[in-house]
């Protein structure tokens, strides 16, 4: 008896050292989700059924980028123009860098000009054909070449694309997951889903240069977490497929992944303007629910400074 009077007394507690509530069954070949969470000031609760063959389909968009097979292509194409061109040789940059790589001519000790501006011409036209691979290779295996704010080149998961491609294997949950939430309106529709992918676990390992950690939208759902890419990736899915009419942009921090949409904002939100439109950001895997429009301190100022690359969806 006293030992269920405990039980009663600390189940608040306990439910608030969880706040988002899953389980995950299996029934009839199907796999069903249920959440619990608070949100909209209101007990939210959430319940549809996934095939585990569309789960799975959804969790192959992603390829394996190995970053040091497109290295030694790259290296041996550029090797092999510079032969074509003469007695040229190629030499990587500092600790081995291969992208910053001189182009010398290595038949005379002593260069004319007129040798010297081949050589710098031969140098122009192999780095940007460096730059044309790259950005073809990429392609081909579903990633995406980013230049950030401080001239880093990133290479991460097409995440436009993986948008695009799971719209179809969404387009059920979402409109379930809509009519669940019981929003008044656009603005308490995005605060609902935000909130809940928010309170998704974040994947312990966050997020990696080559994918290693991301995860289409269904196998976030799957494997109950995700990094800011794979948490960013899926808020974007549920918000295309139930608002289709909003424009929406990835941002790309340092270290980390945001969404913005462009729809009305209050005095006190955070925005950016990309392109001549105002867009309102927002964090889909904030450490704790933030609404939109709001961010972490070292976020923010990234923002802020424009210290960002972006894609337009």
């Amino acid at each position: 008896m006293r030992t269920g009077y405990l039980c009663f007394l600390l189940l608040p507690l306990l439910l608030q050292a969880q706040p988002l509530r899953m389980q995950q069954s299996v029934e009839n070949n199907q796999r069903i989700f249920r959440y619990q969470f608070q949100a909209l000031e209101q007990d939210i609760r959430l319940q549809f059924s996934l095939d585990p063959g569309r789960i799975q389909h959804n969790g192959n968009m992603v390829q394996t980028y190995v970053p040091h097979r497109m290295q030694q292509q790259l290296w041996r194409e550029l090797q092999l123009q510079a032969n074509q061109a003469g007695p040229y040789r190629l030499t990587p940059g500092p600790g081995g860098d291969w992208q910053n790589f001189t182009v010398h001519y290595a038949a005379t000790a002593t260069l004319s000009q007129a040798t010297m501006a081949e050589t710098e011409q031969l140098q122009q036209k192999l780095q940007q054909f460096s730059q044309q691979f790259q950005q073809q290779y990429v392609e081909r295996m579903g990633y995406q070449l980013l230049l950030l704010a401080d001239n880093r080149q990133l290479i991460t998961v097409d995440h436009p694309a993986i948008i695009q491609q799971s719209l179809a294997d969404m387009a059920g949950l979402a409109q379930t997951v809509v009519g669940q939430l019981g929003a008044a309106d656009q603005q308490q529709l995005i605060t609902g889903l935000l909130t809940w992918v928010q309170l998704i676990p974040e994947h312990p390992a966050e997020q990696r240069q080559y994918g290693g950690t991301f995860a289409p939208p269904l196998q976030v759902l799957r494997q109950h977490q995700g990094d800011s890419a794979s948490k960013t990736v899926l808020l974007a899915t549920l918000l295309r497929s139930s608002i289709p009419n909003v424009q929406l942009a990835i941002l790309y921090l340092p270290e980390r992944t945001l969404l913005a949409l462009a729809v009305p904002s209050g005095p006190d939100d955070l925005t950016v303007t990309l392109q001549g439109t105002v867009y309102l950001v927002v964090d889909p895997s904030a450490t704790e629910p933030l609404p939109p429009g709001q961010l972490s301190k070292i976020q923010k100022v990234y923002v802020l400074n424009q210290f960002l690359a972006y894609r337009l969806l």
